[in-house]
């Protein structure tokens, strides 16, 4: 026997809908305009987001709340060889785009002959209109993600935040793809092995926090200069000593303001006494705190570190420490570091 749901009053309506989750609501959404209509003057204020994540598996649109992601909705292809499965299915025309669609714990899942990439993006307007948030992050996972799905964050041009992770080196044409073809618009953080010949002299950056955790060799020192960065973090770079030193003389005479702290392991690290010509102040705690925050669970000890001051009196400190170059402007000198772990042991 079913049950006339859109034949209750508002109010006891409105009190069943927002007790959904975010997948039940997108599929009830899909029955009728009216239905439509109800989920789309719902307030859900626990909805920050959507995040778009790229894997071997699928394709998939997460729903991000404050407490972290409440489901998604997967984009897979449909082949011949599924039509036993189609008894179980729900056909839905998303868009221009014909699905069959159903619906698991706090999943939904979109299969289609069609382009994957176009179900996506029929998929995300429709989220996007019906909860009234956008795609703020995008996640690639290459490892194993068939050509067929570039671009792969199709169709944005930019994102917020982009992470791309994987263990194994991307073809050089299809990594430059990954970097290029939508860029970061905020931040932009690299955790994969990158081949020994890659090069990209058009690498095209327009992020402000700008991370490559491994193989960052193929970045060259003029690209880095012409980054208009407030955080950079390389690791297994080819950044010189001489490389470093003009980093911090290009900060000391000019007037940037927004610039915060860069974070290098190069292949040669630097001597404190590349710097020997600049007026270098030892740690004083009345001036600054010890340490400053350097992500959101850790901070950098800085009490070995040698402070330069700015004409407009803006403080960096220059600390060389195993195998890192940190470099920090001090636009809070005191900042609060409770809880948070020392990064450089």
């Amino acid at each position: 026997m079913s049950f006339p749901l859109l034949k209750l009053p508002f109010i006891p309506l409105e009190l069943i809908l927002l007790n959904a989750n975010v997948a039940e609501l997108t599929h009830f959404s899909m029955i009728s305009k009216k239905s439509y209509r109800l989920v789309n003057n719902l307030r859900i204020p626990y909805l920050q987001c959507l995040d778009l994540h790229v894997t071997k598996e699928s394709t998939q649109i997460k729903f991000k709340t404050g407490k972290g992601y409440v489901g998604g909705w997967h984009f897979l292809s449909y082949t011949a060889r599924d039509h036993e499965e189609e008894d179980t299915l729900i056909d839905r025309l998303i868009g221009n785009c014909e699905m069959k669609t159903f619906i698991l714990e706090n999943n939904i899942y979109s299969l289609t002959r069609d382009d994957v990439k176009e179900s996506v993006r029929a998929g995300y307007e429709y989220l996007m209109d019906l909860f009234k948030v956008k795609v703020y992050r995008g996640y690639l996972y290459p490892d194993g993600v068939p050509m067929t799905r570039q671009p792969y964050f199709y169709p944005f041009k930019q994102i917020d935040i982009i992470y791309i992770s994987g263990k194994k080196a991307m073809e050089n044409e299809d990594f430059k793809k990954a970097l290029n073809d939508t860029t970061a618009q905020l931040e932009l953080v690299v955790s994969i092995p990158v081949n020994i010949d890659f090069q990209f002299e058009q690498f095209r950056i327009e992020a402000k926090y700008l991370s490559f955790y491994q193989f960052s060799f193929w970045i060259k020192s003029k690209m880095i200069l012409n980054f208009d960065l407030k955080y950079l973090r390389l690791h297994e770079c080819m950044m010189t000593p001489k490389d470093c030193q003009l980093f911090v003389i290009r900060w000391l005479h000019s007037d940037n303001t927004t610039f915060e702290t860069t974070l290098l392991a190069p292949l040669i690290t630097p001597e404190i006494t590349d710097y020997q010509g600049l007026d270098l102040l030892p740690f004083d705690a009345e001036r600054r705190k010890f340490g400053f925050k350097f992500n959101p669970s850790t901070y950098i000890d800085c009490t070995n570190g040698f402070d330069i001051i700015r004409h407009d009196g803006l403080m960096a400190t220059i600390l060389i420490q195993g195998f890192y170059f940190v470099f920090h402007v001090w636009h809070d000198r005191f900042p609060d570091l409770k809880g948070l772990a020392n990064f450089i042991k």
